[in-house]
């Protein structure tokens, strides 16, 4: 009985013990599953700390009754891809035929001067980003995290007007929201490309930091697919080496081999800002074309809404209208070293006397044998006056001529700026004070001819006949005259244009002009 009792408890001891071992492996199973994960994300993250330019302590409400936010569309779910929307063009952009615009590329200057006009400052109650306009009828597309929460939205563009704007779509999930503007409604947007980059593509991003408008860097596209979460779910995200700072939120990524919009700036590390993140265009834009067609009437006439539109308050300003041709000029460049789009027109009035005139003046740098090489510009005087102000530029532009010599075409060129309806510098009439290209020769003269008797050649311009009386050069004591020295030519003009002076030569060669 004993030897059997034994026996018994034995078998129970190893019933236990494989129990016990099975509840043990289990454990530890998913306890290594456990560390295996948390691992593998820290690793993933790089114990990165994700942090929104714009998150700050909000500011105590003045009253006990706080503004009531504004209404839009709001919505949970996940952003739809382009291609599930058919939203994309065969050439991968979303507003190709709602715009105007064409894009520069590579150039950084050209590219900035072109986009900044469709580029705003947004602020709210409680923060303060950036946005830029995606269609014609006033839409600024930026951050979730900028717009939320939101009593008001004004956005400024670049030479300081403000405009109320109003949320009109804005997700709780995805870091994405729509500001519509009324008042921007007909102004031709920046061109959106919803095609996914690729790693190594080069691009520029544009923001309001530290509410410094317009301001700008470089970098090229490390990583596509990063994905975290914050208060946000961010996925399929553009990790950028371009910097972005706080104030960034909102503003455009732009292919600087495209020129297109790819991407909204969104977020910078805490832990590494030298590396920022924007939220692919391919990602959203099905959510926001929804809210485009959605989206309800916004109208501003109401009396029991205070006025935050200060269009009517434009102004004038030196350093704006200076800051105006500048970027007009940097675009002049562009258009001539391109050669296909006249990009300058973005600053130019529509309909107006100064299209003309500029196709003209402009065109002259690039035809008729000349080939661009450079342009040198400068402000030499601003008039402010109550409607229109005149901004008066000296430049100097280089061209090769038909011989493959470089010649210079200067000019005083006198710009008359108004204000529009939406309170842009535009463009009205240009005024060509003076113009003197050096390409432009005195009229060609005959080939000196060569005396008989003498074996001398003539002065050019002087009859062969010796006249001892003549005043055109000096002569040698055999009476044969001399060619003026080089220090005594006078200057030629043609047709009211100052020519340069040119030493004569044995067989002077006629340019063409």
């Amino acid at each position: 009985m004993s030897e059997n009792k034994r026996f018994k408890l034995k078998k129970a001891s190893v019933k236990r013990l494989a129990i016990a071992f099975i509840l043990i492996v289990a454990v530890a199973a998913g306890i290594y599953t456990i560390l295996t994960k948390a691992d593998d994300q820290a690793t993933e993250k790089e114990n990165i700390r994700v942090h929104n330019e714009e998150k700050q302590e909000k500011p105590k409400p003045t009253s006990e009754k706080q503004k009531e936010p504004e209404k839009g569309t709001v919505t949970n779910e996940t952003p739809k891809k382009d291609k599930d929307d058919g939203v994309t063009s065969e050439e991968g952009t979303t507003n190709k035929n709602e715009t105007d615009v064409v894009m520069p590329t590579i150039n950084k200057d050209a590219i900035i001067a072109n986009a900044k006009t469709q580029v705003y400052t947004v602020y709210t109650d409680l923060q303060q980003g950036s946005g830029f306009l995606i269609n014609s009828s006033g839409d600024i597309l930026t951050n979730a995290h900028v717009a939320k929460n939101a009593g008001y939205v004004v956005v400024k563009n670049q030479h300081g007007q403000e405009f109320q704007g109003k949320v009109i779509g804005i997700s709780k999930k995805t870091d994405v929201a729509l500001i519509r503007v009324p008042d921007l409604a007909g102004k031709n947007p920046l061109v959106l490309d919803a095609t996914t980059a690729k790693v190594g593509t080069k691009v520029v991003a544009i923001g309001s930091p530290k509410d410094q408008y317009g301001t700008t860097t470089e970098g090229i596209v490390k990583s596509v697919g990063a994905e975290f979460f914050d208060d946000y779910t961010y996925s399929h995200l553009y990790e950028i080496t371009a910097r972005l700072s706080r104030g960034s939120s909102g503003g455009p990524l732009i292919n600087a081999e495209s020129g297109n919009v790819i991407g909204i700036n969104s977020i910078i590390l805490e832990d590494h800002p030298e590396i920022g993140y924007a939220i692919p265009l391919s990602a959203v834009m099905g959510l926001v074309n929804d809210w485009v067609v959605k989206a309800p009437e916004v109208n501003f006439d109401d009396e029991n809404e205070e006025d935050y539109n200060h269009a009517d308050e434009a102004y004038f300003d030196e350093e704006l209208l200076s800051e105006n041709m500048k970027s007009f000029y940097v675009l002049v460049i562009e258009s001539l070293t391109d050669g296909k789009h006249n990009y300058y027109d973005a600053y130019i009035s529509p309909k107006s006397e100064a299209l003309k005139t500029a196709r003209a003046f402009i065109g002259n740098y690039n035809s008729d044998g000349k080939k661009f090489k450079s342009l040198q510009y400068n402000v030499t005087g601003v008039t402010i006056g109550d409607k229109s102000s005149n901004v008066t530029m000296s430049t100097i532009t280089t061209y090769m001529d038909r011989n493959n010599k470089k010649q210079t075409i200067k000019e005083n060129i006198t710009f008359k700026i108004i204000i529009d309806d939406i309170g842009e510098y535009m463009i009205q009439t240009i005024t060509v004070n003076s113009s003197v290209d050096s390409g432009k020769l005195a009229p060609p003269v005959e080939k000196p001819q060569v005396d008989p008797n003498t074996g001398n050649k003539p002065d050019e311009g002087t009859n062969t006949d010796t006249d001892t009386d003549s005043n055109e050069g000096s002569s040698d004591p055999n009476g044969t005259e001399k060619p003026k020295d080089e220090g005594e030519l006078e200057e030629v003009e043609t047709d009211g244009v100052e020519t340069p002076k040119t030493p004569p030569v044995e067989e002077p060669k006629t340019q063409e002009q």
